[in-house]
């Protein structure tokens, strides 16, 4: 749209406004209208307020060529980031930013104080959406999408605030740290640090060297890999690791745990600790105790076949269950 408006009108209530050049509105079946009017009054205010709106959009693309080295950095503010990959030697990089608002001049103005900043500084790219004067107060509804195509290879960071980011098929390094952001992963390899404040954090096909540390937020993570450290608070947490898996870590505290075991998966071992909280531990596996107090049970799972991996898991202030996933999942051949 690139400066101009765009009204956006429609039915409301299955009920036709028909616009005339002439300037009339005609509301077929006008016999009913004093009831309409009556039922319907406290919605058709709200109804005309969210419909007529101006869209002023402003988009921005650029170009890095990608070389070995290379660092992309994307820090969002309001934001919502998307990361995928080509098998050219480019990184592109497209950012759209609207601004909607009942008045013209209004999204015009808001949109002219919010600022995109590229800079090149030896071998890292960072990438920045920020407002040009804080102290103006923006009356606009103000969107800002990062779409973002490069090398599987390239390593990238991205630090997202009241947004959310979305990454697929990196083969490299990945570290986040996000503040009431929704965090997307999908077939991700390599070395991950993933810092979560108030943003859900869902991965699948996640292979690798994996840190995780979030608060308040809940962490769901399907045919994972590799080795994992994860640190959670207040949360739930939902982790199906595949035969893949060699070591995983898991600390939770006022968190509720599910552990879903790979079939085929009897060769894994498990040290599982609680305090104050339930357990539920499948049938069919040879479960030791080692501890029971009042606050405290420790129990240990032995591998009934030749050892594939370690599940630790301690969690306090919850509880935690382990159970069987419900369909297979094949190994990977993993690097780290």
């Amino acid at each position: 749209m690139n400066g101009t408006g765009q009204i956006f009108t429609g039915r409301l209530l299955n009920f036709s406004f028909i616009y005339r050049p002439e300037g009339r509105v005609t509301i077929p079946y006008m016999r009913f209208l004093p009831f309409l009017i009556f039922a319907f009054s406290p919605f058709l205010g709200a109804q005309t307020s969210n419909a007529l709106r101006e869209v002023v959009t402003k988009t921005i693309e650029d170009t890095y060529t990608y070389r070995p080295g290379n660092e992309l950095a994307v820090e969002g503010e309001k934001a919502e980031i998307f990361v995928e990959t080509w098998d050219k030697q480019k990184i592109q990089v497209k950012i759209v930013m609207t601004a909607s608002h009942p008045k013209l001049e209004q999204a015009e103005t808001d949109l002219q104080n919010l600022d995109y900043i590229a800079e090149v500084a030896g071998q890292k790219i960072f990438l920045k959406n920020k407002l040009k004067d804080k102290s103006l107060r923006s009356r606009s509804e103000l969107t800002v999408h990062y779409y973002i195509t490069l090398p599987e290879e390239c390593p990238v960071y991205l630090k997202s605030h009241f947004g959310g980011a979305t990454i697929s098929n990196l083969r490299n390094q990945l570290r986040i740290n996000g503040e009431f952001s929704a965090i997307n992963i999908d077939n991700v390899h390599g070395i991950l640090d993933i810092r979560s404040r108030f943003g859900d954090i869902t991965g699948e096909r996640i292979d690798g060297n994996v840190v995780i540390n979030s608060r308040r937020s809940d962490i769901n993570l399907f045919d994972i890999g590799g080795t994992f450290n994860i640190t959670a608070q207040y949360g739930e947490l939902k982790i199906s690791p595949n035969l893949s898996m060699r070591d995983l870590q898991i600390n939770a505290d006022k968190s509720d745990v599910y552990i879903y075991e790979p079939l085929g998966g009897e060769g894994m071992a498990y040290d599982l600790s609680l305090n104050n909280g339930e357990v539920k531990l499948p049938d069919g596996r040879r479960v030791i105790e080692l501890e029971r107090t009042t606050e405290v049970r420790r129990f240990a799972i032995r591998p009934s076949k030749e050892r594939m991996g370690t599940i630790t898991a301690s969690v306090a202030f919850g509880d935690l269950y382990l159970d069987k996933q419900t369909r297979e999942l094949k190994a990977g051949v993993t690097r780290f």
